[in-house]
């Protein structure tokens, strides 16, 4: 039974095949005949031709429109091609105009090098030959300072530096040996090697000689609590008889002359006239290195040919219009008028200097002690002795109690004589007015060439 129902059911299988292939024959041959049909109709063979005429413009226009891409990518290339040439020339051109400059730098640089190391033994030969000249110059002027017999100073010692020599002289140097712009100046400063004049810069500092701007918020302080003219005067004194203690162990001095302008070019500068070239020289080479109240000392030779010239003529009267701004120097007045001789040529003969021998002893030195003990400002270096520091603490002491008492004392000198100001400020007015009108009228009818008249 099993076989009959599959045998049965594969003949049904086969029957339903071939029912199925006479249909799917049927089926095409009507397709072909409709299409027969189709195709032996006049508007489908138009309709054919149509779209095969279609067909061969669009093919003609793609083959048109590849030709033109085509023609356009080999334009594009070959302006690509001749932009790369054009960069790889110019590449070249920079790569060689480089290579040109490393060149010329490299060549520019041993030359650089070689006038380097000319210049580097030229100022070997200089520094060579300066250190020689230097050597034979302190060999002469220690010979001339120890050898008595030698009257004159050697020319070789009375040589004049200049700084520029091509350069007409700065007239302000000339005159006062100072300058505001110092070593920037262009025009030419002279200077000495051996003077009988010794200049030291900035040697008084005081603060009143200092520019003070008064701040709005102290501007209505009492007078009393600020330094006074006679504070300064104080000082000065006590700074005059304490370096001129020292200067005068170096030979006989004929000018000390201390500067009382503020400007900064100008300010404390201390000038020493000895009598003669060997005294001078004695001080600058004792001098040198040396500090006084921990600053060290500025010393130099100067040429101030005269006094006149130097020193502002008004400022003998107090009329200087400028003050102690003026670029001309004002002086301070030495204690009993020691050591201020008239305004009077610096470089006459030696028959009209005063006549005075230089001492003959041994060059007393800082660094030896007198009978009073050593002077605490006077000091190889600008730390203060340790032995001398509980002696200094003790005279510290002494001189703050003095200055105590002196302030007390002064300000109640000081508060009285506001009092009795404030009441007779009514009956002076008109007299100041009538004196500051008079004093103006002055200053307005002098002129800038008068205003500096040097003592004619």
């Amino acid at each position: 039974m099993p076989g009959r129902k599959a045998r049965r059911k594969l003949i049904k299988k086969q029957q339903r095949k071939r029912r199925r292939q006479k249909h799917a024959k049927e089926r095409d041959k009507l397709e072909e005949e409709a299409e027969n049909q189709r195709l032996m109709q006049p508007e489908y063979q138009k309709w054919s031709q149509e779209q095969e005429e279609m067909q061969e413009f669009q093919r003609l226009a793609d083959e048109r429109e590849r030709q033109l891409a085509e023609e356009s990518w080999l334009r594009r290339e070959a302006t690509a091609q001749r932009q790369f040439q054009m960069d790889e020339a110019k590449k070249r051109q920079e790569q060689e105009e480089v290579e040109r400059l490393q060149r010329e730098q490299a060549k520019e640089r041993a030359e650089r090098e070689e006038r380097q190391r000319k210049q580097r033994e030229e100022e070997t030969r200089k520094a060579a030959k300066a250190a020689a000249e230097f050597d034979a110059m302190m060999e002469s002027m220690d010979e001339y300072l120890n050898n008595p017999r030698i009257e004159k100073p050697p020319s070789h010692l009375l040589r004049v530096m200049e700084t520029h020599p091509e350069e007409r002289a700065c007239e302000f140097f000339s005159r006062t040996n100072c300058c505001r712009y110092g070593h920037a100046c262009t025009f030419n400063h002279r200077r000495p090697m051996l003077g009988r004049i010794l200049l030291i810069r900035h040697f008084f500092n005081h603060s009143m000689l200092q520019k003070r701007c008064t701040h709005k918020e102290y501007a209505s302080a009492e007078e009393h609590l600020e330094l006074t003219e006679q504070d300064l005067r104080h000082d000065y004194d006590e700074f005059f008889n304490d370096v001129v203690e020292e200067l005068r162990k170096f030979g006989t001095i004929v000018n000390f002359r201390t500067v009382r302008n503020t400007l900064e070019h100008l300010r404390g500068h201390v000038f020493v006239e000895y009598t003669n070239e060997r005294s001078a020289l004695r001080a600058f080479t004792n001098l040198q290195g040396r500090y006084y109240a921990s600053k060290r000392l500025n010393v130099e030779f100067s040429n101030l040919r005269t006094w006149r010239g130097a020193v502002c003529g008004l400022s003998l009267t107090r009329k200087c219009p400028k003050g102690n701004d003026c670029g001309y120097l004002h002086l301070f007045g030495n204690p009993n008028n020691l050591f201020n001789t008239e305004l009077e040529y610096t470089s006459g003969p030696r028959s009209e200097r005063r006549s005075s021998q230089t001492p003959t002893a041994k060059t007393p030195s800082w660094d030896e002690h007198s009978e009073h003990g050593r002077n605490w400002r006077w000091s190889a270096s600008p730390e203060v002795e340790l032995e001398n520091s509980k002696d200094l603490g003790n005279r510290g002491r002494d001189l703050k109690n003095n200055q105590q008492r002196n302030h007390h004392s002064r300000s109640r000198s000081d508060r009285s004589s506001v009092r009795s100001k404030r009441e007779h400020s009514s009956s002076g007015s008109s007299h100041d007015d009538r004196r500051s009108k008079r004093h103006h009228h002055h200053h307005n009818s002098t002129t800038p060439d008068h205003q500096h008249n040097h003592c004619q």
